[in-house]
Formats: structure tokens, C-alpha cells, sequence
């Protein structure tokens, strides 16, 4: 069969990435795959994008095909409607826009938990009526976003590549991974450092250290602003660190934190799923993490992990673990069995059974 795949993040790497990629690998060998390209992708050197995009995934995508199309933002309508019509399915990373396929079967994949989709006009309703099939990366997006739509889904977790990840000898240490953007402050690392510093300071965690990796966003200020913060305790910063050293930072942590969400009431500043949560489960981090968004879906409270909802918890939580090793070890165990729910070999398999 023929098969199109388009996503207009490809040239800003993240989650929605590795999830549309990881179908083009699955359905390579056996079918035809087109990454369709908008104007905008087609502006840029998208070879090396492709190239550096499946060595950061471990991806083999050598027979992919990246095709210019008319689709993306100012498009020729009639044009997209004649190109789709070649295609046998289009699967669809959407950026909260819906547009009208011709192609045989319409797949649109959500991994954001938009709120203004509700059609309001007929053509808004013949637009979503041209979409077959709708895949959640977690019941939590998909909450939000059925609802509105009336449209056929199911929920396909994100592809963690877990084999990759191995856990190492454990030292005292707590890890958080999350960008670290100067805009949003979404990651919540001033209140990690805060929770951190409290504790320390009531010499509750000696020996302990506190760890932040993740890409930088926007103004480097925001890193130095958290390392004035964390000035005179043992606050490790990790930015842009690489992948490899960033999979043994994992190995070596013990305790895995994730704070994304407090203090928020609006969905799409929680963590649609948690892909760095899995990632350090498997590598045998113990989550503690907020009991918010997709993270709940990850992590049994109490079983693999804990869930919180304010700093007190993660304290309380953090203190827990450390006083006792066996618990600790026995949540790690956990942890790396149930990071396997979140394969990509399950995700293959769910993958080839809606084709």
C-alpha cells in the first residue's frame, strides 16, 4: 500500500516526532511511506533533519520517502484534494488544525489536549467527517479532545525505545529531565530546587543531589536564573546534555521527579503523557512524580512509583524512599516492569493492527 504521513513539528524535535516516525519505520517493509513535506519543510536542508532525527531515535528510515506536497498553511485546496486521493492512508500529526482528506482511510493523531475543537459550522463538521480513526498518546489527551469531535478513537502510548536504557550502579541521586524554556517555565524546575532545598537544609537528604537535564529554549538566562537559585547547594544543571551521557545520568539516578502541572489548571500546561518518566523507570528510577495529566497513566501510585499533589508529598514521598532501601529497590523493580507497557515493540504492534 501507499502511505503518507505529515506532521508540520518535524523541523522542532519532541514527542510528536519520535511518534510519527516510529510509524514510518513500522510500515516501511511492507509498504510505501511518504513523509509529506509542507512549503515551510521544504525551505530547509530536511535530509540532514532526517538523518539526525533517526540517529537520535535509533531509528532505521533509510527507505522513507520525502516527498514536497500541497499541504500545511497556505496551500492549494484543490491541489491537496487531488494529491490525497493517491494514498491508501494518511496519518496525520495534527497541530489543532482539521483539513478535508481525499486519501482512502484518514488517521489524526492528537498529542495535545486542544479544547476549542467543537465544529461550528457545517464545513468544520464535513472536515472532521473525513477522518476515519483518531489516536490519543494517553486517555488524558483524549478526554479532552473526544468529546468535541465525535469522532472513532483509541489511545496508542508513545514508543519508548526502553532496550536502550540500562540502569546502573545507583548513586544519591535525583533526577529530573524536561526543556528548560524561559517563556513557559512549564517543567517547574524553581519549585523542584525549592522542595530540594528545603529538605537538605533540615539535613533530611545528606549525601543527596539534586539533577536537571534538558534542551534549552529560548533565553539561557532562565538556567542561570536557577543556578543563582540553587546557588550553595548540591544542584546539578545537565543543559543540552547528549543523548548518551543523558542515558547514563538516568542509569546512575535513583529517584526520577517530574513536576509538571502544579499549580496549573489548564490541560495543555500538563504533561500530555511523560515520555521522561518511562525513560527513567526503565533505566530503574523511581518515580515521584505529580498526579496530574498523562503521568497518572504511567506510574501505579505506591506500586512503581508515587503520585503527589503538592510539595509536601514529593518531600514526604522522597523521604520515604530514602530512609528505606528495600522499598526503594523493590519500587525500582517495579518501575523497569512496568516501563515495558510502553514499548516499541507494543506500540509496533498496535500500530500494524489498525492497518
Amino acid at each position: 500500500m501507499k502511505i503518507a504521513l505529515y506532521t508540520p513539528y518535524l523541523d522542532s524535535f519532541g514527542g510528536g516526532e519520535r511518534y510519527i516516525l516510529t510509524i514510518a519505520q513500522t510500515l516501511l517493509s511492507d509498504h510505501r511511506v511518504d513523509l509529506l513535506l509542507d512549503k515551510h519543510l521544504q525551505s530547509l536542508n530536511y535530509e540532514k533533519l532526517i538523518t539526525d532525527l533517526s540517529k537520535r531515535l535509533n531509528l532505521n528510515l533509510s527507505n522513507l520517502h520525502l516527498v514536497p506536497a500541497p499541504v500545511g498553511q497556505g496551500s492549494n485546496f484543490f491541489k491537496r484534494l487531488l494529491y490525497l486521493r493517491n494514498y491508501n492512508y494518511l496519518f496525520y500529526l495534527t497541530d489543532g488544525s482539521i483539513f478535508y482528506s481525499t486519501a482512502k482511510n484518514n488517521i489524526i493523531h492528537f498529542q495535545v489536549p486542544f479544547q476549542n475543537l467543537t465544529p461550528k459550522n457545517i464545513w468544520q463538521k464535513i472536515k472532521i467527517k473525513s477522518w476515519d480513526l483518531a489516536i490519543y498518546n494517553s486517555q488524558f489527551t483524549r478526554g479532552y479532545v473526544e468529546p468535541q469531535l465525535g469522532l472513532k478513537g483509541q489511545v496508542i502510548y508513545p514508543p519508548v525505545d526502553i532496550s536502550s536504557i540500562k540502569s546502573l550502579k545507583k548513586k544519591k541521586y535525583i533526577l529530573s529531565v524536561g526543556r528548560f524554556t524561559s517563556f513557559t517555565r512549564s517543567k517547574k524546575h524553581q519549585e523542584m530546587i525549592e522542595a530540594f532545598a528545603d529538605i537538605f537544609k533540615k539535613g533530611q537528604i545528606k549525601g543527596w543531589s539534586l539533577h536537571l537535564a534538558g534542551s534549552v529554549e529560548g533565553d539561557s538566562s532562565y538556567v542561570r536564573q536557577l543556578q543563582d537559585q540553587a546557588r550553595g547547594l548540591p544542584v546539578f544543571f545537565y543543559p543540552d546534555l547528549p543523548f548518551d551521557n543523558l542515558m547514563e545520568l538516568y542509569g546512575h539516578s535513583s529517584i526520577y521527579w517530574h513536576a509538571a502541572g502544579f499549580g496549573e489548571t489548564d490541560p495543555a500546561k500538563m504533561e500530555h503523557f511523560g515520555i521522561t518518566t518511562v525513560e527513567a523507570m526503565a533505566a530503574g528510577c523511581v518515580p515521584v512524580v505529580i498526579s496530574h495529566g498523562g503521568q497518572v497513566e504511567i506510574v501505579e501510585d505506591g506500586k512503581s512509583g508515587f503520585l503527589w499533589n503538592n510539595l509536601e508529598q514529593l518531600q514526604q514521598q522522597t523521604l520515604k524512599l530514602i530512609k528505606d532501601p528495600k522499598l526503594m529497590l523493590n519500587l525500582s523493580q517495579q518501575a523497569q516492569l512496568r516501563s515495558k507497557a510502553f514499548s516499541k515493540e507494543n506500540f509496533t504492534s498496535s500500530i500494524k493492527e489498525i492497518i
